[in-house]
Order: C-alpha cells, then sequence, then structure tokens
C-alpha cells in the first residue's frame, strides 16, 4: 500500500484541531496531520496529491439509506423529476411502446406533492391508458403503491384481504397499496428485471455514484416486504473482485438466525443490527400521531406493533448485543419507542451499543427530554426538511408543523445526531441535507412554514455525516476523522464550502474520494 502525502485545505472532524494543511498516510492510515513541511518528514518519497484551495475532509457517511434499492431504481422507470401527473404518464406510455405486450411496468418515486396539481395516481386514472401491460407505480416514500386492475389481478392482491390492500367504503379496490401490502407485486416485477447481471451492474453504478459524491460509509436498512430488500451477496462478490468503494454497514429487518451480535464481518461489510419499522409515513397518511391529521380528521395513521410486540423484539435484541434502528415519524410512534426502551433498559440495563431512532420528524419538546435520557442516536434526514415543504404543513397544520423537523432542539439535548439521505427516498447526495440544516429554506431563500431558528451551524451539520455515524456503531476511535492513527477515508470537494455563501452548499461536488488512503474515484 502507497505511502501518501496530501495538501489541502483539510478540514479534520477534531474540535482541538478543525484544520490543517497538509496529513501523511501510510499503510492505511493517517500517521500526520499539521503543516505540510511536517507530512513531507513524515512519509519522505510519498507519492504527493496537493488540492491547493480545495477542502479535504473525512469521508461521510450516510447513515440510513436503503443501498440496494437506491441500485434498483436504474432498472426502473424515475419518476422524481416530473412535474404533473400527466407527464408521468407520458413516460409510462414511452416504457410501455418498448416492452413487449405483458410485460410488468414499475414506476417509482412520484411525489405528487412536489405537482401544482397535486391530485396523486389513481387505478382508474392507470386503467384508462388500456396498457396490455400490469402497472404499478411506488410513491417516493417507498410505503405507497398504485397499481392498474390487471396488476392488482395478476398478483392475487385483487381478492387479497390483507388490510395494506386498501378497499373503498363500498367493499371494492382501490389500487392502492400501503406498508407492505404490495409484496406480491413488487416480488413478481422483481422476477422479471432484477436478474442477477442487471442487479451487479446496478449495484456497482450506484456504489460510484456514492463515492463520487464524497460518500465513504453506507448504513443499508434491508425491508424487503417494503421492496427494499438488500443484496448482501451481491455486495460482497463486488467487495471480492475489488469493485466496492465505499463501506457496507447492513441492517436487516429480523433477526438473524445464527448467534452473532452487532459487528461481525470486515471492516468493508459489517453487520450492524435489527431495523424496526415503528409506522408508515407523513405523505401516506400512515405514521403513527397522538392527534389526527390536519388534512384527515379522521385518522392518526398506523402503528405497526402492539406494545408487547415491541418489547419482545427489542428485548431479543438487547439480550443478544444486536443494535436496533427503529423508523418512526409520527410523536405517537416515537412516544412508543421510548416507552420500550425504557421498560427494556429498566430489565436489562444499558445496551452496548445504543439504541438508534430514525426519522424523528414529529417530536415535541416534552418527547425530546424523554429521549435526552435514554441516550439514544437520532438519525436524522434534513434534506426531508425541503422534500417535505409543501406536504407536511398540510398533513400537520400550522401549529404541529412548527415542532416538525426540530434540528437544533435535537442537537441540544446533547444526543448524538447522524446524518443521512433515506437514499432512495431521497436524492443520494448530502449536500443537499447538509444544506437544508444550515439553511432551512427554499429554493428562494425563503423560510420554510418550520420554525427558523432550528438550523444547524455547517461545522455541526458535517459533524452529523462524518465523525456521528461512526461513532453510533461503536468505531468513532478510529473512522470519521482526519486524525493520526484514523483509517484514511476521505473526499476533496470543489472549492472551500466554508467560504463560498451558505445556499450554494447544495451544489458542492467533489473532486476525488479516498478509501484506506486508496483513490476509489476522482473527476
Amino acid at each position: 500500500m502507497k505511502s501518501l502525502v496530501i495538501r489541502g485545505k483539510i478540514w479534520t472532524g477534531c474540535k482541538d484541531r478543525p484544520w490543517a494543511e497538509a496529513t501523511a498516510v501510510e499503510n492505511g492510515r493517517f500517521v500526520y496531520v499539521g503543516d505540510w513541511a511536517g507530512a513531507r518528514a513524515a512519509c519522505p518519497g510519498a507519492d504527493v496529491e496537493d488540492y491547493g484551495a480545495n477542502m479535504v475532509m473525512p469521508g461521510m457517511s450516510d447513515g440510513h439509506l436503503h443501498l440496494t434499492a437506491f441500485a434498483r431504481q436504474r432498472l426502473y422507470v424515475d419518476l422524481l423529476s416530473v412535474k404533473s401527473l400527466a407527464e408521468a404518464g407520458e413516460m409510462l406510455r414511452k416504457k410501455a411502446a418498448q416492452l413487449k405486450p405483458g410485460a410488468w411496468i414499475r414506476a417509482i418515486n412520484f411525489n405528487e406533492m412536489a405537482w401544482a396539481d397535486t391530485t396523486p395516481p389513481t387505478r382508474e386514472w392507470l386503467d384508462s391508458f388500456n396498457f396490455d401491460h400490469p402497472v404499478v407505480m411506488s410513491r417516493y416514500c417507498g410505503h405507497r403503491h398504485i397499481a392498474n386492475t390487471r396488476a392488482m389481478k395478476e398478483s392475487g392482491l385483487w381478492n387479497s384481504a390483507d388490510p395494506y390492500v386498501l378497499r373503498d367504503e363500498r367493499g371494492e379496490v382501490t389500487g392502492v397499496m400501503t406498508e407492505g401490502g404490495a409484496a406480491p407485486i413488487i416480488e413478481a416485477v422483481a422476477a422479471e428485471y432484477e436478474t442477477p447481471q442487471k442487479l451487479t451492474d446496478a449495484m456497482e453504478e450506484a456504489a460510484l455514484c456514492m463515492a463520487s459524491r464524497g460518500v465513504t460509509c453506507g448504513h443499508a436498512c434491508d425491508a424487503p416486504k417494503y421492496a427494499l430488500g438488500e443484496e448482501i451477496f451481491t455486495w460482497q462478490n463486488l467487495y471480492e473482485r475489488g469493485k466496492l468503494p465505499v463501506r457496507v454497514i447492513c441492517y436487516h429487518d429480523r433477526l438473524p438466525e445464527f448467534t452473532f451480535r452487532s459487528g461481525i464481518g470486515n471492516d468493508q461489510i459489517m453487520y450492524g443490527g435489527l431495523k424496526i419499522f415503528m409506522d408508515g409515513t407523513l405523505g401516506g397518511h400512515t405514521c403513527a400521531m397522538r392527534e389526527p391529521f390536519d388534512d384527515m380528521p379522521g385518522s392518526r395513521g398506523v402503528p405497526n406493533h402492539t406494545d408487547e410486540e415491541l418489547d419482545r423484539l427489542i428485548r431479543a435484541a438487547h439480550r443478544r448485543g444486536i443494535q436496533v434502528q427503529a423508523h418512526m415519524i409520527g410523536d405517537a410512534a416515537v412516544e412508543q419507542a421510548a416507552g420500550a426502551v425504557e421498560r427494556v433498559i429498566g430489565e436489562e440495563g444499558r445496551p452496548r451499543l445504543p439504541y438508534r431512532f430514525v426519522h424523528v420528524i414529529c417530536c415535541p419538546k416534552d418527547l425530546r427530554e424523554r429521549l435526552a435520557r435514554l441516550g439514544v442516536v437520532l438519525d436524522l434526514q434534513p434534506c426531508q426538511c425541503y422534500t417535505d415543504r409543501v406536504m407536511a404543513p398540510l398533513r400537520l397544520g400550522a401549529q404541529r408543523a412548527l415542532d416538525a423537523y426540530p434540528f437544533r432542539a435535537l442537537w441540544d439535548t446533547g444526543l448524538l445526531v447522524v446524518g443521512s439521505t433515506d437514499a432512495p427516498m431521497e436524492l443520494e447526495n448530502m449536500w443537499i441535507g447538509i444544506w437544508s440544516a444550515v439553511c432551512r429554506c427554499d429554493d428562494d431563500g425563503s423560510p420554510l412554514k418550520y420554525d427558523p431558528s432550528q438550523t444547524l451551524t455547517l461545522d455541526e451539520a458535517l459533524t452529523a455525516y462524518t465523525i456521528n455515524p461512526w461513532r453510533a456503531v461503536g468505531r468513532g476511535n478510529e473512522f470519521g476523522r482526519i486524525h493520526p492513527g484514523y483509517r484514511a477515508d476521505f473526499t476533496v470537494t470543489d472549492g472551500n464550502p466554508f467560504e463560498k455563501p451558505a445556499m450554494e452548499l447544495r451544489r458542492t461536488t467533489h473532486l476525488a474520494t479516498y478509501l484506506e488512503g486508496r483513490k476509489v474515484w476522482s473527476r
């Protein structure tokens, strides 16, 4: 492994010395951080990379994403950028024209709340195209799907009694499926599209995309019933072939049958723990709320577990040394999770690794104080504050919206805050989240309909995406900083974000990314 000396505007992630001029790398670790002369002396004869005024920083970690699903989106019709239902329909027409009759069509990432007319697609609308194809559309949140009649019948869901396969007041199938209700359709589509070679190619491309955005590690969350399953076998194949430029920490929605604990694996692919879904989504009206939705007064959403079920799951993981990462969006879900953790800690003591509470979008002051006493990790997606800027105030109403996405208040609890994207529900771009955490505004700089004071500093936001994810998994003593002895995972930005207007943060790009001192991507 070559020795390397790097020069640039180095943001170290260390509070005692946040900036340096140069660093030296030997055997995959930083051996010196300081001035240029000291770095050259630490590794005489080493290769030199001089990045001038560009910022060198620790590689970023995406603390919560669905990594294989991020890869899979390359295989389907991606509606993330469409601006209307009509435009979505036109993309479906184009896809149908490319396929043989009877082939499945799946479109992903539609977000009706980003359209001028927020009317969502329906089964009747899909049927109006008279496609000679079964068709399913998946909302960007991953918790809501709409299918045409042919898809419902071919998958066997037309006569399903599953409560997540929705029916209207007359008992008629609506074509809408929430949470895991669409699993039979998703499995049928995957059998047709996700051949081993296509999936391998897509996953290799996705990993390179992450590296190109400064990411050196992803915390991948496996949830097959939501069409978010992880293909660890393929990630292993890429690693063994030297084609995996990022580290992968895997969470699974079931406890493993083998008796191992969190951390098993190697430094490139390791087991993280158990993923639990407490509730659904705000956009789909399926997150569990204390009070009804403002735009659906008859509903408080859907809790996925009874208290007894939740206690049993968490207790089993706790006793086995398996870290728990729990999805929770509504305040009732946060409250239920806090209660379960309180009970298990009361019986079993503190866990080896902290509980990870994911999303925590609706978290008023009483719940923040409760979480602070539990010492949980908060896995936040600041980008969703921006993405949900139209939808969230409608679901929550003006008063509750002021208490949503409370980044500053959560940071000030002293709890560990981890940044992430939740890709592919959001773009796999840390800088959109960093910009949203720092600016908390719309595209034109105008404030969003939340509490405008809930911002982080740039230094805090970078900390959330670099050192904090590694601290969350108990490896913060060797990853996430540019510091002697730490693994040399780092990236180089084009320019120095600290010297640019805050509104430009989301446009930050990268020049190169390194894993253990080896350049794995460059522009």
